[in-house]
């Protein structure tokens, strides 16, 4: 099965990355870590989610002692780092070169409409585009509409095989929740007809549409186009008799509904070759079924005028398809005031610029509270220093001076300038490869959030590939800057990098394996709670997505809300793996290291400082995901931007 296949895929790459880090952090003796730190250290979780070195940096502890602590192990230690820095690379190098074929497989297949010139426009021209067609128009009426959709998806194969893998897609969802689906896409792709059938009928500047001649002329080409490209079907012809005599007299092209062969006319055999005379139960459901056998059309000669007998209720209703959606229900079925949408694949300039306004946001966001992650760093490398952030800010600047603050500010913007350009487009990428490639189209439909969830940790491994040197070099600025306070940030990279001649540049990636776990659960959480949150709010308000400033405040809120939650699922993963770093024996795995902790700690202990952790998260985030939002919108790549419209030209004969 195809899914299987995209399962074990994923599981077996985020498997790898999980068990390498494990193996480093679990079986590295004390030695060894302080080898590879060149410093001891701790590994705590940043607010938003990254991880920090907390470095106690006292100078009693040199490159050379410490090479000499375990020199016969240090072979082992390289390796193992080196398998998990390249299995990284190789993952990343792979979907790199992968994001070339992984455009949209969304069925296609509606551009082979027999009718018509259909393509997939973009959304957003396409809505420019669009007539301004009320929805109960009466030049189109609805019921025409959405009973001419019946008649494609029942005798064009392109409509057809299109409808079929829409259908498969929704195989796995609960009845209730399948159907929904289905009447959603159905009403949109009438609307798509709809449209295509307005521009059609109205001619060049609406031209038509003040002339009744006019209109019936421009329906009898339909008509006779109809009957060249699908009369050869069994019941073909007697469904189009019965499509035209649901048109106002007015608009009913009689001439030509005449010169329709009456013993075909009258013949039985559609609707799938039902035999039924009435309808079925699930005709509201089923949009492949058309008028049962005993509805025909028939000719009144004082109105000069078909009509279809016996006569049937063609209701039209306004409903509500979804919040902020207005739709037509008929008795063929809705009619949405949307046309039909797809997702579009991402070209290299898209993605670009999804990565200009992911690392504009988030370094942005960042430097704004470069001041308070100064302070916070060093109340966690100088503990019972400073009481608060506030005394902590005041001493800092006392004794240091008002610069101080902004220790770590090249690393700071560099690193989460990298954050933002690769987790953002990261993510946007994964979560469509994964969808359309690695799984069936109704595994993917039905498992939509856990896709969001493993395109979320995949994102962030790459993020953490960056982040983690220059988080690195951003600690040792902030903790010991007589050091590194001139050194700039290339030059205290250098630094690290030369404390082990043998590790080398390797030596930056001390803290790897740790921080890509704590970014991996907070990282696929956020980006899923901010979606959810998003959609939840717009539900509530549709209003909100018709003003920038509004859908940037459901931005802002889904944000907060995000940061939060992630801060939740998180927490007990970094009080784990930040009471594994301090342990003192520093032979503890993750596992024994949580037993042992809710052993001495309680469970409670799992969640020490959650509620401000997950208040500097939420205003970080939110900060994040606002900016990046505007940037979007500015480099127009927001919304409709990146969905497709199926947009119709009737191909007619005329």
């Amino acid at each position: 099965m195809k899914e299987s296949a995209g399962r074990r895929i994923i599981i077996s790459f985020v498997a790898v990355l999980f068990v390498s880090g494990h193996v480093v952090t679990s079986f590295t003796p004390t030695g060894q870590r302080t080898l590879l730190a060149s410093t001891p250290c701790t590994l705590h979780l940043n607010h938003d989610g990254v991880s920090e070195l907390d470095i106690d940096i006292d100078g009693s502890s040199s490159s050379t002692e410490a090479t000499q602590n375990v020199p016969s192990e240090l072979t082992s230690i390289s390796d193992r780092r080196s398998m998990l820095l390249s299995t990284s690379a190789v993952a990343l190098t792979s979907f790199a070169a992968l994001s070339m074929s992984s455009a949209s497989s969304a069925a296609e297949t509606l551009e082979e409409l027999s009718l018509g010139d259909a393509k997939w426009d973009n959304a957003a021209d396409a809505v420019l585009q669009s007539p301004s067609i009320p929805l109960c128009a009466r030049i189109v009426p609805p019921s025409f509409a959405t009973y001419l959709a019946r008649f494609l998806l029942h005798y064009d194969e392109g409509a057809l095989r299109w409808w079929e893998k829409q259908a498969d897609s929704f195989s796995l969802l609960a009845s209730y929740e399948a159907k929904k689906r289905e009447s959603k896409s159905f009403s949109s792709y009438t609307s798509s007809i709809q449209k295509g059938l307005y521009r059609h009928i109205s001619g060049e500047n609406e031209s038509n549409i003040k002339s009744y001649s006019k209109v019936r002329t421009q329906y009898s080409y339909l008509l006779t186009s109809l009957v060249d490209k699908y009369g050869s079907e069994e019941g073909a012809i007697r469904d189009i008799g019965l499509l035209f005599a649901i048109l106002p007299p007015v608009y009913q092209p009689t001439e030509e509904m005449m010169k329709l062969d009456k013993g075909v006319i009258t013949k039985t055999g559609s609707n799938k070759g039902s035999k039924l005379d009435n309808f079925t139960p699930n005709f509201q459901e089923n949009f492949t079924l058309l008028l049962p056998n005993k509805y025909q059309m028939q000719y009144n000669g004082i109105e000069k005028s078909y009509t279809i007998t016996p006569k049937i209720n063609l209701f039209e209703i306004e409903i509500s398809e979804e919040p902020g959606v207005k739709a037509i229900s008929t008795t063929f079925g809705p009619l949405s005031s949307k046309p039909l949408l797809r997702e579009r694949s991402l070209s290299l300039d898209i993605y670009a610029l999804l990565g200009i306004s992911g690392g504009a946001g988030c370094a942005l966001t960042h430097t704004l509270v470069i001041p308070l992650d100064v302070v916070k760093t060093r109340m966690q490398t100088n503990p019972g220093e400073y009481n608060g952030v506030f005394d902590g800010a005041a001493t800092i600047t006392r004794e240091e001076g008002i610069g101080a603050l902004l220790l770590g500010t090249q690393a700071t913007i560099v690193g989460y300038l990298w954050y933002g350009i690769s987790v953002y487009p990261s993510y946007a990428f994964f979560k469509r490869f994964i969808a359309s490639t690695l799984m069936s189209p109704a595994f993917a439909v039905a498992h939509a959030n856990d896709v969001a969830l493993v395109a979320g940790a995949l994102a962030s491994v790459i993020a953490s590939l960056g982040l983690t040197p220059l988080e690195a070099c951003r600690i040792r600025a902030v903790a010991q800057p007589e050091i590194y306070r001139d050194a700039g940030l290339i030059g205290t990279g250098k630094i690290i990098a030369s404390e082990n001649d043998q590790l080398g540049w390797k030596t930056l990636y001390a803290g790897l394996p740790s921080l890509m776990i704590r970014q991996v659960i907070f990282g696929s959480v956020k980006f899923l709670a901010f979606e959810r949150a998003s959609e939840a709010i717009f539900s509530i308000h549709p209003e909100f997505r018709e003003a920038t400033v509004t859908a940037l405040g459901v931005s802002l809120v889904a944000g907060g809300i995000s940061g939060a939650l992630s801060s939740v699922v998180s927490q007990p993963a970094d009080s784990v793996l930040t009471y594994v770093a301090k342990d003192s024996g520093g032979n503890l795995g993750v596992f024994d290291g949580a037993r042992k902790m809710i052993r001495e700690e309680g469970v409670k202990s799992l969640f020490n400082g959650l509620g401000s952790r997950c208040v500097w998260a939420g205003c970080i985030i939110a900060g994040q995901f606002l900016l990046y939002d505007v940037f979007r919108a500015a480099f127009g790549i927001t919304g409709e931007d990146l969905n497709q419209a199926l947009t119709l030209t009737l191909d007619l004969n005329n």
